[in-house]
C-alpha cells in the first residue's frame, strides 16, 4: 500500500514537471518551486528536514531486514 502511494507521488510529479516543460507559460517546472523553497532560510530548513526524513524512512523501509 505506502509502496503504491510513493509511485503515485513520484509519477505525479513526473507528470507535473513533463506538463511544465511542454507549456512552461502556464505552470512552473519544479525546478523553480525548489529555488523559491531555498531562498529562504526557515524553508530552506524545512526542505532539508523533509529531505532527511524521506531519504532515513526509505533507507529503513527498503534495506534493512524485517
Amino acid at each position: 500500500m505506502v509502496t503504491a502511494l510513493w509511485w503515485v507521488l513520484i509519477g505525479a510529479g513526473a507528470a507535473l514537471e513533463l506538463v511544465a516543460r511542454i507549456r512552461p507559460t502556464a505552470i512552473a517546472p519544479l525546478a523553480h518551486l525548489g529555488a523559491r523553497l531555498a531562498s529562504n532560510l526557515p524553508l530552506r530548513v524545512a526542505l532539508w528536514a523533509g529531505w532527511i526524513f524521506v531519504g532515513l524512512h526509505l533507507f529503513a523501509r527498503y534495506t534493512l531486514p524485517r
